[in-house]
This record gives C-alpha cells, structure tokens and sequence, in this order.
C-alpha cells in the first residue's frame, strides 16, 4: 500500500499527501491560491482569537519553530505536498537551495563558469562568505558535478543540486 493518498480541492483539483497526514488535513477546506511569486500553493482560513488566518497547507503540516519557514524542495509539482517535498529552514538557508540566476553568465547552472584564458569551465563554491576554486574542468557538465559534490559536502541534504542530464 502506497504511503500517501489525494485529496480534493475546493476547485476540484487533487493535492498528495502523506496518508498519515489525511484526518488532520480533512478537517478543514483547502484551495489553490497563486503566492507572491506567482506559484500555486494550496490553502485553508483557520479562525483564531485574533481573526480569521490564511494558511497554508506546507506550514499547516510541517508546523515550522518561530523564525523559521516551509518551503519546497523542489517546484515540478506544484500540488505535492508530501512532507518529504518540503524543508523548514531560515531563508539563508533558503538561498542554497536556489538555481542560479541564468541573465547575462556564461554557464546555466549554479557555481559553473567559463574561463576564456583556458577556455576551461571552472567549478566554484561559496561557504561562510568564502570563495573556494573546485578547479577547471573540460566539460560545463563535469563543472557542475564537482559543484554539486562541493555543496552536497558543505549544506547537506538542502544543497542545491544543478539538474544534470535534463534542461532547465
């Protein structure tokens, strides 16, 4: 039996979650909303002493300690909200987990550029406010690997990871 079930949404839609997840889920009316950035995410209004509070259904799960915030791993599904789909982290923390702005670089992923001199891609990584070189390499994909390693090796499991064998 599979760990997780759907539920369905006010406007119809169908959202995954972790089937322990489901009793509590149900017992309130969830939709989908575009946040700040214009993604879907999945909502309910929950009636508090203070007002009516819009929340949404990553925090509502993942009850995030104060100064701390839900977000998700990964955006290819927007309507997944498996518990292992998300992270609770600051938003520095956050900033790891992000591609690399692509306008005006020489490389698409994160921590890879292009070295005219050698006409090499060299891999780079930046810890704690330092700049560390992971060396040149003859390939952007071979560069990015190494990245990918470095960042796994610094941050963890939330270490973003540039998409290798696919297009971003």
């Amino acid at each position: 039996m599979k760990d997780w079930t759907t539920i369905t949404l006010s406007g119809g839609e169908k959202c995954k979650i972790d089937r322990e997840d489901l009793e509590r889920v149900s017992q309130h009316s969830w939709r989908v909303t575009k946040g700040t950035t214009g993604r879907s995410r999945v909502v309910t209004s929950i009636r508090e002493k203070s007002g009516v509070k819009t929340v949404t259904l990553g925090k509502f799960l993942m009850k995030p300690p104060k100064g701390k915030q839900v977000y998700p791993r990964r955006f290819n599904e927007a309507l997944d909200y498996r518990k292992d789909n998300f992270i609770v982290c600051t938003l520095k923390e956050r900033q790891r987990l992000l591609p690399k702005k692509r306008t005006g670089s020489t490389s698409s992923f994160r921590g890879v550029s292009f070295s005219k001199t050698d006409k090499k891609w060299r891999a780079a990584i930046e810890v704690d406010g330092h700049s560390t070189n992971l060396g040149h390499f003859k390939s952007e994909s071979e560069a990015a690997l190494a990245y990918n390693k470095a960042a796994r090796d610094a941050f963890g499991s939330i270490a973003y990871q540039n998409p290798l064998g696919r297009r971003t």
